[in-house]
């Protein structure tokens, strides 16, 4: 089976076209590729600030937890202190009038 000019020269242009097609095809999928990671990356960023934000929350909120516990175990006290006045008060004898 031989080729002739014609064939040839066909070939070449069909070869030449499905390269340049793949071509295409394969530099696509890198910009696919580089618009994804750049989307990637910004919300890597976003999301760094998110957690950081959440951090400070959460340090603001156990500040928080530190001063009610201390008012509730200030109040309980206060309280305990209270009774026992009251206690010593009604065990002292009362004055006669």
């Amino acid at each position: 089976m031989m080729l002739g000019f014609f064939e040839f020269a066909l070939g070449v242009i069909l070869i030449g076209s499905i390269a340049g097609i793949v071509q295409q095809g394969i530099k696509l999928e890198r910009d696919r590729v580089r618009a994804r990671r750049r989307a990637s990356e910004g919300e890597a960023a976003q999301l760094g600030g998110i957690v950081s934000d959440l951090h400070k929350d959460v340090a603001r909120l156990k500040d928080r937890v530190r001063v009610l516990e201390k008012l509730v175990t200030d109040d309980d006290r206060r309280l305990a202190d209270e009774i026992e006045r009251l206690r010593r008060e009604e065990t002292q004898p009362q004055p006669r009038a």
